[in-house]
């Protein structure tokens, strides 16, 4: 699902309906920055130990969603590192276990890959190799992995 901008004006906030009342958005002021941080510090399996600061810079450096149930309580978020040119990285995708078995993790993925500011964009994620979640949506091995290099932090 690629999404229009069309129906909202530039720089406007994006809101998606999706399944049950949930919906996304891609607002940064709605973000429960301390509940994702719980999530990526503590529950995660990639980023436990990520420091409150680290998280804040990237919610703040990056292209946000935040999944929301129809109360309005955050229950997941995702989020593209991208200059919205060339280049999207999907990352810290994660549905909170009290919703979990829904299809919000597809619903949230669909939204993320299909917002306007990424859509035609080579989009890249990193997961475990049993996460088939994402070849739904067009994510498959990288086509050339030997000319990929990583830095890790010291």
């Amino acid at each position: 699902m690629a999404l229009s901008r069309a129906a909202q004006e530039p720089g406007e906030p994006m809101r998606q309906a999706g399944p049950d009342g949930y919906w996304v958005s891609d607002d940064p002021a709605l973000i429960d920055v301390g509940r994702v941080h719980t999530w990526m510090s503590e529950e995660s399996y990639w980023a436990r130990g990520r420091s409150y600061p680290a998280m804040v810079a990237a919610i703040e450096n990056s292209l946000v969603f935040g999944l929301y149930a129809a109360d309005g309580s955050q229950a997941g978020f995702a989020r593209h590192v991208t200059d919205r040119a060339t280049f999207a990285w999907l990352c810290d995708v994660f549905i909170d276990r009290a919703h979990r078995g829904r299809g919000l993790g597809s619903f949230l993925v669909q939204v993320a890959t299909g917002h306007p500011d990424v859509a035609s964009l080579r989009q890249v994620l990193s997961t475990a190799p049993e996460r088939t979640l994402y070849r739904q949506f067009g994510f498959q091995s990288l086509a050339a992995p030997e000319r990929w290099m990583e830095r890790r932090h010291r």
